[in-house]
């Protein structure tokens, strides 16, 4: 038993002093080799007011000189050759928020739509012999659209822009015999 925990003993401790030279290896090894900070010079042009900046498919490549870490020897740099930063670009598709599509009537319907980022159109469709109100709120309470009465089978309603914030109400008006899908009612961007 004394054997076995004096072994034990032996290989935990042989365990850490490796560990630690190991450790003091890597650090000297990264010390020694790593290049040593120096300043890099990008050549720079301003744009001029006519100049449109657009997007390339293929970025030229930077040139830039770095020095060796070759010790005693003759090289006194090399070149590297780094690719120029991508621009990126994106775009948005056409993004469809449907607020309510119901066979339900009468109703009364209250939504919000939060974290808008553009202008919003209101559209909806209709089945014929129906009608609904619409009434929409901005943030601080303002009625960006009074309760008003649509008709017809589908139509634009309004485009809001500027806000981030958007309360809306629903209000069915009038119901047909049929009420299957009788209301679609979207913003779409």
């Amino acid at each position: 038993m004394k054997s076995f925990i004096a072994g034990f003993l032996v290989i935990l401790i042989l365990g850490i002093a490796g560990f630690f030279t190991f450790k003091a290896t890597t650090n000297y090894l990264v010390k020694t080799f790593s290049p040593s900070p120096s300043t890099y010079v990008f050549p720079t042009t301003s744009p001029s007011e006519s100049t449109i900046p657009t997007p390339t498919s293929t970025p030229t490549p930077i040139v830039e000189t770095v020095p060796s870490t070759t010790k005693g020897g003759v090289v006194k740099g090399v070149s590297a050759i780094k690719p120029a930063p991508k621009t990126i670009v994106t775009t948005t598709s056409h993004l469809t928020l449907t607020l309510i599509k119901t066979s339900v009537c009468p109703i009364s319907y209250m939504t919000e739509i939060k974290d808008i980022t553009g202008p919003l159109t209101f559209r909806y469709s209709l089945k014929e012999n129906t009608s609904f109100g619409l009434t929409i709120w901005a943030k601080d309470g303002n009625e960006l659209l009074q309760n008003t009465t649509y008709s017809g089978n589908s139509g634009s309603i309004k485009t809001i822009s500027g806000v981030d914030y958007l309360k809306v109400r629903i209000e069915s008006k009038s119901c047909a015999s049929n009420n299957d899908n009788w209301l679609t009612l979207t913003a779409e961007r």
